[in-house]
């Protein structure tokens, strides 16, 4: 059991928690996953799964040394404003409880109200590395994305990430270092037709 403290629903969202964009799916060994936005009941979830990672895939997620989400990011992670940002968590139902396996944002700034702009970011845990659900949750997100208007998605990418620049690849991500970041920029453009 998780000691975070599970926040109330919010009622001040300006867009209700959109079920549509719930999906079942497969991982590529067979298992049944639900992809779907992700929640602020799901912050106890949210640290769980954080604790399975590795410090590496943690590095290749913040691109920094993080031993333990703050609750600040606790609370900006799942409590999305639905009709601007996208939040999708693959979860695994076992006996009417949920996990985390993974989780894909593109995230507007904030600061930009008009940007059709959002900053991709995905992380699975280690264990589920592998199975196509970073593939899923990526796909899934960039349809999202796409129906709320977002029309460009960028991320920054260690050089060591070599699963995440495949994957970048295979989606369609154009993939360029910067020589003097010494990271990898990926920038897709969307169409609203998808």
């Amino acid at each position: 059991m998780s000691d975070f403290e599970v926040p109330e629903p919010l009622d001040d969202f300006r867009a209700m928690y959109p079920t549509r964009y719930q999906t079942k799916a497969f991982s590529r060994d067979g298992f049944p996953i639900t992809i779907r936005p992700i929640k602020p009941e799901d912050a106890p979830l949210l640290v769980e799964a954080f604790k399975e990672l590795s410090k590496r895939s943690i590095f290749f997620r913040f691109l920094d040394v993080v031993k333990e989400l703050p609750p600040k990011w606790i609370k900006r992670f799942t409590r999305i404003d639905y009709a601007r940002d996208v939040a999708m968590v693959a979860i695994q139902e076992i006996e009417s409880r949920e996990r985390i396996l993974g989780v894909c944002r593109i995230m507007r700034d904030p600061q930009e109200k008009e940007t059709t702009k959002g900053e991709f970011a995905i992380v699975v845990e280690d264990a589920w590395q592998g199975k196509g659900i970073g593939n899923l949750l990526a796909k899934h997100s960039i349809s999202v994305a796409r129906k709320l208007g977002i029309r460009s998605i960028w991320g920054i990418v260690s050089p060591e990430n070599n699963k995440m620049l495949v994957m970048a690849k295979k989606l369609g991500f154009s993939v360029e270092l910067d020589v003097e970041a010494l990271v990898y920029e990926i920038r897709m453009e969307l169409s609203s037709d998808g």
